[in-house]
């Protein structure tokens, strides 16, 4: 007891410096105890989710790789996977047996007492990936943990904790020591106070001082088989057989355009319905070869010629006659023969297909359509440039009509203008240029070119005259493009000839118009939600997602620069009060206003985003850090915030706390770390 009592100081400073060091170094050891606990707890922990997800990543790769017996490529994911990493070793063994086994670098210098080391490979596991790809087993990736390395960054942080604990601990002995001696210098005073109640002074005090994207084959076949008939079993049978013959004369003249020709190719006879064919009247064809009726085509790009043989001809012509009209024939030239054998003269029968060759190239056209609009739609499914989108759509639109002008016409509503969003063959109208319209506000046309429409009113003219005029229009077809039935313009296509627009043709202009509107709705829809993505319902201010990717960005930008960034973590104090008393909707109406309050704060250089709750934060970017700054504006916040709500007519006080944190001196390269500092 004595002994103890010898070791007691003798000054009350002492004393008091010696319990408070006591009670510290209790609570301070019980509380770093279970915090370095909690903490080897919690980073094991994490160490073992940041390897699930680093072992899935590098599966992915290796996945990628192993498919196509890449073993380099596994090898440098396996080497990139333990560059910076917990792992000891990754290992990939192939189904085969075969093993790809990297061991990271040494670990760093000094080890951690065994019973840590011991410890921390008893709490980690290796981490185990099958490597399978479209349900095929390729082998397993291994990640073994480095639980030396491990043990010594814990102990390492412990050791530098702890010295920073007890460094705060005599930093706190020595300014409590201070402050104490301060206090208790105080009663010094008392000798002056009793020198001055000595001396009389009885009114005297001792003073202290107080201290935040095929028909006519088979016809002359039929002939041929009936001749043949007729020859076989009625032998002598003339009369009948030219009776017959007759007949079938008549009946080819009723479907067939025929004509005799003689040896040499001048025409000798022709039916009624070669004389309406060719235009010509029946005395001039017969001054005529039948290569002078019309001017022939065999093709695209070759003339017709016939020349007088022995073998039967029969081809396609397209053939032009007066009027300029082409006109298709399926043509066969059949040599009638004399008794020696020669040619006597020839039959030219023709069979007009020209519906049917229309009908082909009115197919084929649709077919060309059909893949511009096929293109296009692809197109629109994935072009996230609109204006790049537009320019397409008109072109596409040109080209399916074989027109050399189109345009794609914006309409504003509100200041009745027009404006070309894009164009082909408009020379004289630059892009983007806007004027007034008088179609908008239902006024007549002055235009004078003929419009056509898939509406009786033709109201879709929505160029102007000038425009017109000057690039020599005379017809268009314009179709409205309509986006959840709001009016968004016109898609048009023009001619400088007095052009008939057919049905297919409003059909066609309208699918790209309605394949247009729905790229415009997905493009629209997409702007909205990634606006829903990165703001938060009720302020409208950018929410957490965003400012962690905003974060991200400008910290990885700013690692090459001097510049700083600073975070600023705002929380409204007492909200929790205000939402529970004046009930969720007075709630919603402060965190609206101290929203606004707080873009209020800032300028452009700064982001205000609610992080959930009654939290929001501010970042600030700085081409030079300035911490008064930083700090103004944090007081700025407080005070803003401190002010009154008005909320359903009542007058609300709420406070704030703040946090902030600065890079990059609160952190580098680690955005969660630097957050977390604030």
């Amino acid at each position: 007891m004595n002994f103890f009592k010898s070791l007691l100081p003798k000054s009350l400073t002492s004393r008091i410096l010696a319990m408070l060091s006591i009670l510290i170094l209790t609570f301070l050891t019980t509380g770093l105890g279970l915090f370095y606990k909690n903490q080897l707890l919690q980073h094991i922990e994490e160490i073992q989710d940041t390897a699930n997800i680093l072992i899935e990543v590098a599966a992915q790769a290796v996945e990628e790789s192993v498919v196509i017996g890449d073993y380099d490529t596994i090898k440098r994911t396996l080497e990139k996977t333990l560059a910076r990493s917990p792992f000891k070793s990754a290992v990939f063994i192939d189904l085969s047996g075969g093993v790809i086994r990297l061991h990271a670098a040494s670990a760093p210098v000094g080890r951690a007492p065994a019973w840590i080391e011991s410890e921390v490979a008893a709490r980690l596991f290796d981490v185990n990936r099958p490597i399978t790809v479209g349900g095929k087993d390729y082998g397993v990736m291994r990640l073994s943990f480095n639980a030396e390395r491990i043990a010594t960054e814990l102990y390492s942080l412990v050791i530098q904790a702890t010295l920073f604990a007890v460094f705060f601990l005599l930093i706190s002995l020595i300014l409590m020591g201070f402050m104490i001696k301060r206090s208790l210098a105080h009663l010094g005073k008392l000798h002056s106070y009793e020198a001055e109640i000595a001396s009389g002074a009885v009114a005297a005090e001792a003073m202290l001082v107080a201290d935040a994207p095929m028909e006519i084959q088979e016809a002359i076949k039929a002939v041929n088989r009936t001749a043949a008939s007729m020859r076989n079993h009625f032998g002598l049978r003339i009369d009948s057989l030219m009776n017959t013959l007759v007949q079938h004369k008549n009946a080819l003249d009723e479907v067939s355009i025929v004509c005799e020709v003689s040896a040499s190719g001048r025409i000798t006879y022709v039916n009624e319905r070669f004389v309406k064919s060719s235009q010509h009247s029946r005395a001039e064809l017969l001054e005529l070869k039948i290569d002078e009726v019309w001017t022939g085509m065999s093709s695209a790009s070759e003339p017709w010629r016939w020349v007088p043989e022995n073998e039967v001809w029969n081809g396609e012509v397209r053939l032009s006659g007066r009027t300029g009209k082409d006109a298709w024939h399926r043509r066969t030239i059949i040599p009638i023969l004399d008794d020696m054998g020669g040619v006597e003269k020839y039959i030219c029968i023709d069979i007009d297909i020209t519906v049917r060759k229309e009908f082909e190239v009115a197919i084929l056209d649709n077919s060309r359509r059909q893949n511009l609009i096929a293109l296009f739609g692809q197109q629109a499914l994935t072009e996230e440039n609109v204006s790049a989108l537009g320019e397409l759509a008109a072109l596409t639109a040109a080209q399916g009509l074989t027109l050399s002008k189109a345009a794609l016409l914006v309409v504003d509503r509100v200041s009745h203008g027009v404006i070309l969003n894009a164009e082909v063959g408009l020379n004289h109208v630059e892009v983007g240029s806007g004027y007034h319209n008088d179609f908008l506000n239902d006024t007549a046309s002055s235009t004078g070119c003929v419009i056509s429409s898939d509406t009786p009113d033709n109201r879709y003219t929505l160029l102007p005259g000038e425009t017109v005029e000057a690039c020599g229009i005379r017809s268009g077809l314009e179709i409205e493009i309509s986006c959840r039935e709001v009016f968004k313009g016109v898609l048009g296509v023009y001619a400088s000839t007095d052009y008939s627009f057919t049905r297919e043709d409003v059909s066609y202009l309208q699918t790209l118009a309605n394949l247009l509107a729905a790229a415009l709705e997905r493009y629209d829809a997409k702007k909205k939600l990634i606006y829903l993505a990165e703001n938060d319902s009720l302020t409208h201010l950018p929410n957490r997602w965003f400012l962690s990717n905003y974060l991200r960005e400008i910290i990885s930008r700013k690692t090459s620069v001097p510049d700083a960034v600073s975070v600023i973590f705002i929380d409204l104090d007492r909200f929790k009060a205000v939402n529970d008393t004046m009930g969720h909707s007075v709630g919603d109406q402060l965190l609206i206003q101290a929203g606004r309050r707080l873009k209020d704060c800032i300028d452009e250089n700064s982001v205000v985003a609610r992080l959930g709750g009654d939290e929001f934060s501010i970042v600030v970017t700085h081409h030079v850090y300035s911490e008064s700054l930083i700090k103004a504006l944090a007081n700025h916040v407080v005070e803003a915030l401190g002010k009154p709500f008005n909320l359903g007519g009542q007058d609300v006080f709420v406070s704030a706390s703040v946090g902030i944190a600065n890079y990059p001196f609160d952190g580098r390269g680690d955005c969660q770390k630097f957050c977390v500092r604030a």
